[in-house]
């Protein structure tokens, strides 16, 4: 007790720290399950500065971690859980999580909204390949309908745009290129981005600004590791081709639409800013079957949901469509389990099957 009394600071951070250390082990296999942890070289306390940077707080752990708060509005902050780059614990299902293939595809197919539409209004015919001009670009397609409120409660990113994007932006002939056309290209992305740069030789060529658990939220306000921010450097340098693929860790936060407007606000502010650049959004990659079929997150269903909306961007002009799961994916559409160690990144070897993607996915014209 004496020793209490003259020490009260110290106890005080002493009691702190296994307060904090006993968050983090309560939540490293709940609400922290996406964040990275080594017990060896990471202090469990660690896991609760991380969750409050990425909006995961402490009292989450109450409801498992899933507790939603509403963000259908424009512009409301999401505080669902992470996949922390696609790390999210496995099995999570929820109550009524069977609704989850209305109005989308089976895993690791594009599926189109089979005359969803809100009570009242007719889907407006959305124009194929064929009925665009050459010369004008592609218009942007509005949703054929809204995100349910069951949607939302359950994870579900719902499908509200159909395939009609993906397929006007496949129809676009690709030029083969080699690695010096990507000399003034910046790549934007989060860890599977890091895994491109650390494990092939683009990292010679284009700048990368990439982070683990990067969000479409946080593109343009991170520091890349004290290079600065994009806007930064689209100020010091000129690119003539960005490359953006963001989405996986953003599943279960809000909805399609809320990923869909802060990911238009980010495509519109790269044109701006860099007018002349051809601005690649990339498909997010899928993840294994055996980890789409066990989780109620972070699933292909849910990936293909936001793939077909980001594709409604590409005009075939200046913004391009592109998917690498062409290549990475298995015959049912989900990411070969050979490819990955962890059911959601490549292992370092096939991010070449990546970076050859990109070599036969060149746009040449002006």
């Amino acid at each position: 007790m004496e020793y209490i009394k003259k020490c009260p600071l110290f106890i005080v951070l002493m009691g702190t720290g296994l307060f904090f250390t006993l968050i983090g082990m309560l939540g490293k296999s709940n609400i922290y399950a996406g964040q990275e942890y080594d017990p060896v070289t990471t202090p469990a306390l660690a896991l609760m500065f991380r969750g409050v940077n990425d909006d995961i707080y402490p009292w989450q752990i109450l409801d498992g971690g899933s507790t939603p708060v509403m963000a259908v509005s424009s512009g409301q902050k999401d505080t669902e859980t992470s996949a922390e780059d696609g790390t999210g614990s496995e099995g999570q299902k929820e109550a009524g999580i069977s609704a989850q293939n209305d109005g989308q595809g089976e895993n690791g197919t594009v599926g189109e909204n089979d005359g969803q539409k809100k009570p009242g209004e007719e889907a407006s015919p959305s124009p194929s390949p064929a009925q665009e001009t050459d010369d004008a670009p592609l218009e942007r397609l509005a949703p054929l309908r809204e995100s349910t409120h069951d949607e939302y409660l359950n994870h579900i990113s719902a499908d509200i745009y159909g395939d009609a994007g993906v397929r006007r932006a496949a129809a676009y002939e690709f030029d083969k290129v080699d690695e010096s056309y990507f000399d003034d290209a910046l790549f934007i992305g989060d860890s599977r981005t890091v895994g491109l740069r650390d494990y092939t030789d683009l990292s010679d060529h284009g700048d990368f600004y990439c982070e683990t658990s990067l969000t479409i939220h946080k593109v343009m306000e991170e520091d890349f590791g004290g290079k600065g921010t994009i806007e930064d450097a689209l100020e010091n340098r000129d690119y003539g081709k960005i490359y953006l693929m963001v989405g996986i860790n953003e599943l279960g936060r809000g909805t399609t639409e809320n990923y869909m407007e802060a990911y238009t606000e980010v495509v519109d502010k790269l044109r701006e800013l860099e007018p002349e650049a051809k601005i690649f959004v990339q498909a997010v990659m899928r993840v294994s079957g055996e980890k789409s079929d066990s989780d109620a997150i972070f699933n292909n269903s849910n990936i293909n949901a936001r793939n077909n909306a980001i594709a409604t961007l590409a005009d075939n002009r200046q913004i391009f469509y592109i998917d690498v799961n062409e290549v990475v994916c298995d015959e049912e559409g989900n990411l070969n389990a050979e490819y990955t160690h962890d059911k959601i990144h490549l292992l370092g070897m096939y991010n070449e099957l990546w970076k050859e993607f990109l070599l036969a996915h060149g746009v040449l014209n002006d």
